[in-house]
């Protein structure tokens, strides 16, 4: 017997715990206003089925405070001027619903210094004619000066100091490239059987994104292969210009720039060739003589 009690204690729960799901919200709960000021809260409807329509009663505890409820102006409200509301919806609507607003307002003499807004037995009707009931919500109000509140910090990113280049090195087994501070453009030179490059970027921060559109040279436009890169604020375009060199063709930046030096060999062989001839001219003439 014990354990059927049981059992029924915990399905009762786990019943409980599922209608929570769906409830009435509001933006705030707590408010201060000032004598003869006003204030505006957003009443909410959470539901995860779809509901056609949402009523509830809403009522203050003082008339020194008093509170009215203010239809979103896309749904109905078949009782605007009563404490018991009915909010129709134009479709089914489901997830988190904006019912309207609550406005509420201080007099300009009160005699009591806080109050409260009261939303009780609150339902929702569903797409298929069921009845949830939704929980309750309190605003509580006092009577004084508001105090501002602060504005929100934006959140700073995480600042990345980077004094030169966002790569670091690329990395690649056909061609070799040495990155230059603050330049973002280079030549390759490669050889016309190749078809495809291998660069591999590698950044100084895990963090930057980094973007190769293509590597194959006959998909390059201009043959030029840019590497995007970006780093929050910071974004470098590296570009390198592709040249490619036939085979066994001569590298004529080398003789350019190669300083042409007149030969005046053969000037000392011919002067050596004469004092031989003539040497064997004055023996010739000698021997005769004898």
């Amino acid at each position: 017997m014990k354990k059927r009690i049981n059992y029924f204690f915990v399905v009762f729960l786990l019943l409980i715990s599922i209608t929570k799901v769906n409830a009435l919200s509001v933006s705030k709960n707590d408010i201060t206003i000032e004598k003869g000021g006003n204030d505006t809260i957003e009443l909410y409807a959470n539901t995860e089925q779809e509901v056609t329509s949402v009523s509830f009663t809403l009522v203050y505890s003082t008339y020194d405070i008093p509170a009215n409820f203010m239809v979103n102006p896309g749904y109905t409200d078949t009782n605007p001027n009563g404490i018991t509301h009915n909010v129709i919806f134009n479709e089914n609507k489901s997830g988190k619903i904006q019912l309207g607003t609550i406005s509420i307002s201080v007099k300009n003499f009160p005699n009591d210094t806080a109050g409260s807004i009261s939303i009780h037995t609150a339902s929702a009707k569903t797409a298929d004619g069921n009845t949830i009931n939704l929980n309750n919500q309190t605003i509580n109000v006092k009577i004084g000066t508001p105090v501002p509140e602060e504005p929100k910090q934006e959140e700073k990113k995480e600042e990345v100091k980077i004094d030169t280049n966002l790569l670091d090195k690329i990395e690649s087994k056909i061609v070799k490239i040495g990155l230059i501070k603050d330049q973002f453009e280079y030549t390759i030179t490669i050889d016309k059987d190749i078809k495809e490059l291998d660069l591999k970027p590698i950044a100084k921060d895990e963090k930057t994104e980094i973007e190769i559109k293509t590597q194959k040279i006959s998909e390059l436009e201009d043959n030029k292969l840019l590497i995007k890169t970006k780093l929050n604020d910071i974004e470098q375009v590296y570009t390198f210009n592709i040249k490619i060199k036939e085979k066994n063709q001569i590298d004529k930046s080398i003789i350019d720039k190669g300083e042409f030096k007149e030969n005046k060999s053969y000037k000392g062989k011919w002067l050596i060739m004469i004092v031989l001839l003539v040497l064997a001219f004055v023996a010739n003439i000698l021997l005769n003589r004898k």
